[in-house]
């Protein structure tokens, strides 16, 4: 599995739990979408087909934990 594939799946997961539908898509450019939407807001994180280095994954879920928080959910630790 590489690193985008593990980014992808640990941000499904957190999602999962809490509540959310997301769907992914490829867009065509290298890179990955992950949609979902909450009370009638739709969000996107976008992941890159092969992240530069293991960071990465650490830094997009942090970025999802915080859209998360600021939308009143509580983001945990996958």
């Amino acid at each position: 599995m590489n690193r985008a594939s593990e980014l992808i799946d640990d941000a499904v997961s957190l999602l999962r739990d809490h509540g959310f539908t997301p769907t992914v898509s490829n867009g065509g450019s290298g890179h990955r979408k992950i949609r979902w939407a909450d009370r009638g807001r739709r969000y996107m994180l976008v992941v890159s087909q092969s992240p530069s280095d293991r960071n990465t994954r650490r830094a997009s879920l942090a970025t999802l934990r915080r859209i998360l928080r600021t939308n009143g959910m509580q983001g945990g630790a996958p």
